[in-house]
């Protein structure tokens, strides 16, 4: 269960006419603010979930936690209100944290599959299969912001640019600056990759 379902109206979001009435309400950790993101941000959360292969039943764990880190944020100044719906953020905080769970169960699943026979063609294609992907990553985050979530919003989650720049998750507002930022950092992301080869003589 949500952390403070128990305690929120049914409909938490109808008192709140305004993004930034919502944030002050977050400000002051009231439970009605609390539970209107959290709801905003719960179908992302089961996406993120499933995409990357966790059960089900932990997306109400990664709200949770990426709830208790999104306030502390909050109370810190780390994250400032600037107009944007405050689950967009909250949103990018679960995804954050699923991967996170995702690398933490990768490593007991790869202690385990030590006692398997290491020649077997679908573990060693899993393997490469977890191995490329670990590398996007590495080169994404060698990037930095906002290449790595210009990137991984249309190439890793599958997002429209319509739907990026709608829900405010860069700070390009228009699809054709979306589109000529993600080429610059494509170009980049390629360098990386050559440059990584050379040094690996792969």
């Amino acid at each position: 269960m949500r952390m403070i379902e128990w305690l929120a109206p049914s409909n938490p979001c109808r008192q709140f006419d305004g993004n930034e009435r919502l944030f002050e309400a977050l400000k002051r950790l009231d439970n009605a603010a609390i539970l209107c993101v959290q709801t905003k941000a719960m179908p992302s959360a089961r996406k993120f979930v499933q995409q990357y292969g966790l059960p089900p039943e932990s997306a109400d764990e990664v709200l949770n936690q990426s709830t208790f880190v999104f306030l502390q944020k909050i109370e810190d100044g780390s994250y400032q209100f600037q107009g944007h719906a405050p689950s967009t953020y909250l949103v990018e905080i679960v995804r954050r944290v699923a991967l996170t769970m995702t690398r933490t169960q990768r490593k007991t699943h790869e202690t385990l599959e030590n006692h398997h026979d290491l020649h077997d063609p679908d573990v060693e294609a899993a393997q490469r299969q977890r191995e490329s992907a670990e590398l996007v990553r590495q080169f994404l985050a060698q990037m930095g912001e906002p290449c790595e979530t210009v990137i991984r919003l249309h190439h890793l989650d599958g997002y429209s640019d319509e739907e990026v720049v709608r829900q405010g998750w860069t700070r390009y507002t228009t699809t054709d600056s979306l589109k000529i930022k993600r080429s610059d950092c494509m170009k980049k992301l390629v360098q990386i990759a050559q440059q990584w080869r050379s040094l690996n003589n792969t």
